[in-house]
């Protein structure tokens, strides 16, 4: 998988990573990240899907332009 994501989006949470990992139980940087994946995506479940699962999706998704840092 590969994202593009605003710098100071990233610095912010390489930040909150180093700062809290130990004490969150985040294994590495990919541990991490994917707990916020899976977060989100259960809040957009919840929010949009009566919190079932979406079907999965095995396709690439289109890529966008890219972001703006800020």
């Amino acid at each position: 998988m590969t994202v593009s994501i605003p710098a100071a989006l990233r610095n912010r949470a390489r930040a909150a990573y180093r700062a809290t990992s130990y004490d969150e139980g985040d294994n590495t940087w990919s541990h991490f990240v994917a707990k916020a994946i899976e977060a989100e995506t259960a809040r957009r479940e919840v929010e949009h899907h009566d919190g079932a699962m979406y079907p999965s999706w095995g396709e690439n998704l289109p890529g966008g332009r890219r972001l703006k840092d800020s």
